[in-house]
């Protein structure tokens, strides 16, 4: 079972899904928020590893096509070091995230991974255009990635 949800932090500190948002994000360059990746019951990030949100769903975007062509991607959040990896392992993808905490990762079939990836990135960038239509292009040319 493969579990991802995105939310935004709003000024009070509070996090809501982003589906749930309506109010734009005070700060367009400096999204506040976070993604929760949860495969069979591990959680892998969620809420605590918030950071810039549309930035790191940007840098998972630009994963999916990495995997694909390599077999392994890899990238750090915006503002934290925390690093997110796909690798594959047969029609398995391994999923982890190595902090200062240690790792957390999970085994699960690639092509629901992805299917999932796609689907919550492509739900997300939508949103956001909604919320911050001056970013609108770049999270088009994002979720273009996302989608390739």
């Amino acid at each position: 079972m493969i579990e991802i949800e995105t939310y935004l932090r709003d000024s009070g500190g509070k996090f809501v899904q982003v589906d749930a948002c309506t109010a734009r994000p005070a700060d367009a360059d400096y999204v506040e928020g976070a993604v929760r990746i949860a495969i069979h019951g591990v959680e892998i990030i969620g809420i605590s590893e918030w950071d810039y949100v549309d930035q790191l769903w940007a840098y998972v975007a630009s994963m999916v096509p990495q995997l694909s062509a390599a077999g392994y991607a890899a990238t750090y959040f915006p503002d934290q070091p925390i690093e997110l990896s796909f690798r594959q392992q047969g029609s398995q993808v391994l999923v982890s995230a190595k902090s200062g905490n240690g790792a957390k990762k999970a085994s699960v079939s690639t092509s629901d991974f992805v299917a999932a990836l796609r689907g919550a990135g492509a739900a997300f960038f939508g949103k956001m255009s909604e919320l911050l239509p001056e970013n609108a292009d770049s999270y088009s040319e994002s979720r273009r990635e996302l989608l390739s």
